[in-house]
């Protein structure tokens, strides 16, 4: 086992060391801050008219998709392209360009980026605990063992979620921040990863769902021809959606929720919707139009919610490091 670290962080690095002691296969990275602290706030609508034709309707973009305001939307190439970790009051974002993934975990604005292991971006809290930016789990620090509660997050499109959310939340896009080329591959990132595992391509993204105890992987490529896949993993149903328009894809236990307490919870079962149709999905009990977030915005139902599963889209070799005991469905 060995600790690689660049010169400029060797003495540094030594106190460190002495007291406590990262995982030697931990790569740490110099160099500029590379995470976003508490950034200004604003609306997605707003931003639309603040850099309008700079934001593409193409432009990737991470959706939280619940709590206050219906969510909010972060733009790759304005934010994750620069900095991969946001640590803010709505939840600490980060974005691994080599790993594939995205995705959220409660607030805090007390992480920030440190490195690579095993292939998959590292985060630090402040009191020194390393963390997975993919799984959330604290292997090394006074916190080891602990989980991050994640935050319900979907990958979309600018232009689809602007449309159709334009209330939700956005950062105040001010001059300093611009545009950025997508980060190239990661030296650091790829000589941590471990030995691939073969049972899929290293490359192959996957939508990965951890379970609680258990972890599955459904590869991308079937959930497209899909569209709707039901399954069922010990006590647990889940449904997961694939939305070809914006190539976003979600699991969710299929038990829609009321939008105000009162009406009891009713267990739907899913079926892709028809062609042109934005929703993406309907249930066959009432003929409701569901979307990728899990919203029903259309039919007997609308305003309905479905419970979000822990999902992320990842490349294969992530999700198995993370997972080795992951299931893949078939």
């Amino acid at each position: 086992m060995r600790l690689v670290l660049a010169p400029c962080l060797l003495f540094a690095a030594a106190g460190l060391l002495a007291a406590e002691g990262p995982p030697p296969e931990v790569i740490l990275v110099p160099g500029k801050d590379r995470t976003l602290v508490n950034p200004a706030c604003s609306h997605c609508k707003d931003e639309a008219k603040r850099r309008k034709g700079e934001l593409r309707k193409e432009d990737r973009v991470l959706c939280w998709i619940r709590g206050k305001y219906q969510g909010g939307a972060i733009p790759f190439r304005f934010f994750f392209h620069t900095y991969p970790v946001i640590s803010d009051t709505y939840g600490v974002f980060v974005r691994d360009a080599d790993a594939g993934f995205a995705r959220g975990f409660e607030p805090s604005l007390d992480f920030t980026f440190h490195g690579w292991r095993n292939g998959v971006l590292v985060m630090r809290h402040k009191d020194g605990t390393l963390y997975s930016a993919l799984s959330g789990r604290a292997f090394a620090g006074k916190r080891k063992g602990e989980r991050l509660v994640p935050v319900p997050t979907v990958l979309s499109d600018w232009g689809w979620w602007v449309e159709h959310y334009p209330d939700t939340v956005a950062y105040h896009l001010f001059d300093k921040y611009k545009p950025a080329p997508a980060p190239g591959p990661s030296p650091e990132s790829r000589k941590t990863r471990p030995k691939p595992d073969p049972r899929l391509p290293a490359e192959e993204p996957v939508l990965g769902a951890w379970l609680g105890k258990s972890a599955r992987a459904y590869p991308l490529a079937a959930l497209r021809k899909k569209a709707v896949l039901h399954d069922k993993v010990g006590p647990l149903d889940l449904v997961a959606f694939y939305h070809e328009p914006t190539r976003a894809a979600a699991a969710y236990e299929p038990v829609a929720s009321p939008p105000t307490p009162g009406a009891p919870p009713r267990t739907l079962t899913f079926a892709p919707a028809g062609k042109g149709e934005a929703a993406g999905f309907k249930d066959r009990e009432t003929e409701s139009s569901w979307d990728v977030a899990g919203r029903c915005v259309a039919g007997p139902l609308k305003g309905w919610t479905l419970r979000w599963i822990d999902t992320v889209e990842v490349k294969w070799y992530a999700w198995a490091a993370e997972y080795p005991e992951t299931t893949i469905h078939k």
